[in-house]
């Protein structure tokens, strides 16, 4: 599955001439159903080489050879994808060739560009991420990775236990020291799970989800090095003793959905604050300028709109107003798929943050913040100063 350093790396893939190939395309479930999902591809790759008949032939050749490779994947690897989407990239003469699932649904897609083409991996990121999930009790605890609708046991830990208490010995006498013995087991057993989660954590990108009795959560989480804590996402309460792992995906799938929105309401709240004292701005034009001048600190997207562009090949200088020439330096202007794609690739090269928030409340729960109808915002690192033309 796709992960957030996979994304970096692949936006280090640029070709000037735009034969980089994206397919996206959301495989279902059932097996039966395969036949139609390749006829939508195909129609998407007929489409894309309607569209390239005017490039040159070198950038015809390449692309042609990118279909074939894209359409040869899917069909060797299709059922090992069942329910998942998929994103496919190519561009034979950069040595790129990948083919990621993802656990969220992806929209097919197929997108012809300079690079390829990372808007849904990062949405897939932000709403599916894979997580861990640790179920601890004073004894025991089981470790399972989640990765979308699969989960998967990774080990089992058990401490060191002391015998029943109400076994007090003679007079009692024994009772205080067997309860004490009791309690720095567990301690232990404790900081010995954490330590096991640290070493998981440290390989990847995932987050943690912490499942049990209430008691259990909160001793073990009290344990947990500041660097872990600060990948918790979630807790649930379940009885270790009768779970099922159907039991424990859910649960944990909950908490952390609770938790991502509580937090994308947040990150709302924060633009709408920051927008009122000229240190946010909502808008494609708007985040534009800040992207051009490397000030966004941080880009949220909200929807799943696709914005089209223009580029410019000299200044780079990012607008979604069509024009002789571009405004910033003059110099030519190609089109762009999609905006808020070339923003949330170039944010992540400036060393910004991305976030998506276009899911926030559910039953219950508040709304977001009064914020304009935009599809992307973007915190900035300063007051942006329009220049001088």
């Amino acid at each position: 599955m796709i992960d957030a350093r996979q994304v970096e790396r692949l936006l280090g893939y640029r070709d000037p001439d735009g034969a980089v190939l994206s397919l996206y395309v959301d495989v279902p479930v059932q097996a039966v159903a395969v036949r139609e999902m390749f006829v939508r591809v195909d129609n998407l790759l007929t489409e894309q080489a309607d569209s390239a008949r005017d490039a040159p032939h070198a950038v015809r050749r390449e692309l042609a050879e990118a279909r074939t490779r894209v359409r040869e994947a899917l069909t060797m690897h299709v059922r090992d994808w069942l329910g998942h989407g998929v994103a496919l990239m190519a561009a034979p003469s950069l040595g790129l060739q990948e083919a990621m699932p993802v656990s969220w649904p992806v929209n097919s897609r197929v997108v012809a560009d300079r690079r390829p083409y990372v808007r849904p991996l990062l949405s897939a990121l932000h709403h599916a991420r894979p997580y861990y999930v640790v179920v601890v009790e004073r004894r025991e605890a089981w470790i399972f990775r989640v990765d979308g609708e699969s989960i998967e046991s990774v080990s089992k830990l058990v401490g060191d236990g002391v015998r029943d208490a109400s076994h007090a010995g003679w007079a009692g006498y024994e009772e205080y020291n067997t309860r004490h013995r009791a309690a720095e087991l567990a301690r232990r057993h404790y900081r010995t799970t954490a330590a096991t989660v640290e070493k998981l954590l440290a390989a990847n990108g995932r987050d943690l989800v912490v499942g049990g009795h209430e008691v259990g959560i909160v001793e073990f989480v009290g344990q947990l090095p500041d660097a872990v804590r600060r990948r918790l996402v979630g807790t649930f309460v379940v009885d270790p003793h009768t779970m099922t792992a159907g039991d424990v995906r859910g649960l944990s799938a909950r908490a952390r959905d609770r938790r991502r929105r509580e937090h994308e309401r947040r990150v709302l709240a924060e633009v709408a604050d920051r927008e009122a004292s000229g240190l946010a701005v909502s808008g494609i034009e708007a985040c534009g300028q800040a992207v051009n001048r490397g000030q966004a600190s941080m880009l949220v997207v909200r929807g799943d709109a696709v914005v089209a562009g223009f580029d410019c090949e000299t200044c780079g200088e990012l607008t979604p107003k069509a024009a002789a020439s571009c405004p910033h330096c003059g110099g030519p202007l190609r089109p762009v798929y999609d905006l808020v794609d070339e923003l949330l690739a170039r944010v992540v090269q400036q060393g910004g943050q991305v976030e998506f928030a276009d899911e926030v409340g559910g039953a219950g729960e508040p709304g977001p913040p009064d914020l304009a109808d935009e599809p992307v915002s973007a915190m900035l690192r300063g007051r942006l100063v329009r220049p001088d033309r």
